[in-house]
């Protein structure tokens, strides 16, 4: 019978013998595997050699700092740091691909990307002596231009890395923010005149709307925090003009649960820079008037000055400016000429400022000196050792004693409109506002206010 299989079917079904290996293919194949384990293990070293030298350049964050000394725009300790991560810097982000609503909290400062080339600083606040964080605008991806930017330094502004911002700009009217403060690495405040606050060291931030009117001023100290909220006009800038009632917030440090504080309100004005805390008390400069009150719950109550001692610019009629910042020998006021005082071109007068200081919390004050310093008084600091460092419109003026007096020295010289805010975190370091922020930069000292050198953003 004729077999009516395909050939094609039946080749196909037969067992297939696989053919031999040409000699010595399998010692090849040996030789090669070895020599691709070697090359892995010389990589894998080298990569840790990269890792190792990498990490020992990283900014690390000091392990133990100073505990809390007063605390205000011109106090910038305000609490204590824990270690470095010690992670390796990425490769910086250019500033036009640079997201400045996402970024790493304030622990993590030095190791992040460069802030935006063209951040303009309007604020500092430091944790400890070596951790602060910065808050200016910068950016791009606004519709004016400019965004909300916040970078941070772990070695007290030698370097800046980038930071989350608030989803906000520049002042404008009731919105936007221009000050920051940390009280530790994870609670912290953007304010002024908006607030928003950060509980996670600044990687995400919250708008917080339940105080009335626009935030002038905010403090922190211990586990508490205070805002001043007033009823302003100002627009841009100018946010904090043309107040005409204030009040007195308080809160836990890790909430956002905001209360008045009895007996702190009134009419006038407010400016910033009148809040300062220290550990035991707070004072608010408001309308030519001080109050004080603790730091905790509590009531405040206006101080009234003894007969005889009360300095001009505390009297209800006056119209000089006045600045104050706690030491740990009482409170010291620098009373000063109003700005309309200034002589032709913005160099203002001389010998225009008066130093005095309050050992029982403002009850009776005693003049100290006459700084011979020139244009408007903007910001008063004391270091933890006792040294009073005076912000003009022109420049920068320190002293050992509150006695005797001498003119910083700025490198490169002082910038235009000089400074709108000065405060020392130690003995010896201290950071400077300028007035123009179109520099880029901050001024740090090193050696308890005698010298200023610019710190630029980014660098």
């Amino acid at each position: 019978m004729t077999d009516h299989r395909d050939p094609i079917e039946a080749w196909l079904s037969a067992d297939v013998e696989p053919l031999p290996p040409r000699p010595g293919t399998f010692e090849r194949v040996r030789r090669r595997a070895r020599r691709r384990k070697a090359a892995r293990t010389i990589s894998a070293a080298a990569g840790a050699a990269v890792i190792v030298a990498a990490a020992a350049t990283v900014p690390q964050v000091a392990r133990s700092l100073q505990p809390s000394p007063p605390s205000g725009p011109n106090k910038l300790a305000t609490g204590t740091t824990g270690k470095s991560s010690g992670a390796i810097s990425p490769k910086p982000t250019p500033s036009s691909q640079l997201d400045l609503r996402r970024g790493l909290p304030l622990s993590s400062a030095g190791s992040g990307p460069q802030p935006p080339a063209n951040f303009e600083p309007t604020s500092v606040t430091f944790v400890g002596s070596h951790t602060g964080a910065v808050l200016g605008q910068g950016g791009t991806a606004c519709a004016k231009g400019l965004c909300t930017a916040v970078a941070g330094t772990a070695n007290y502004g030698r370097d800046w890395s980038a930071m989350a911002a608030p989803a906000t700009e520049a002042p404008n009217g009731s919105s936007g923010v221009s000050q920051i403060r940390f009280l530790d690495l994870r609670d912290g405040w953007a304010f002024g005149p908006a607030l928003f606050a950060t509980h996670d060291g600044g990687a995400t931030w919250t708008p917080i709307a339940t105080l009335p009117g626009r935030v002038i001023d905010l403090a922190a100290v211990g586990n508490r925090v205070l805002a001043v909220a007033a009823s302003c006009s100002g627009q841009g800038r100018a946010f904090a003009s043309g107040c005409t009632s204030f009040a007195l917030y308080s809160a836990k440090a890790g909430s956002d649960q905001w209360q008045p504080v009895p007996g702190a309100f009134g009419t006038g004005s407010v400016r910033p820079g009148a809040l300062q805390l220290t550990p035991s008390g707070g004072y608010l400069l408001a309308d030519h008037r001080i109050y004080a009150g603790p730091v905790k719950r509590g009531s405040w109550h206006i101080v009234t000055a003894g007969s005889g001692s009360e300095p001009p610019c505390l009297r209800a009629t006056s119209h000089d400016l006045a600045v104050i910042a706690p030491s740990g020998s009482g409170l010291y006021l620098a009373c000063g000429m109003r700005p309309a005082d200034a002589q032709p071109g913005g160099t203002g007068g001389t010998g225009g400022v008066t130093l005095y200081l309050s050992a029982d919390a403002g009850r009776s004050w005693q003049p100290r000196s006459t700084p011979k310093a020139q244009g408007t008084t903007t910001s008063l600091a004391v270091s933890p050792d006792g040294v009073v460092v005076l912000a003009t419109t022109t420049g920068i003026w320190w002293s050992p004693d509150a006695i005797t007096w001498h003119q910083a020295r700025v490198t490169v010289a002082a910038p235009a409109g000089g400074f709108i805010f000065v405060g020392m975190t130690t003995s010896k370091q201290g950071v400077a506002v300028p007035a123009d922020w179109a520099l880029h930069e901050l001024f740090i000292t090193r050696d308890g206010g005698r010298d200023w050198q610019p710190s630029r953003i980014p660098r």
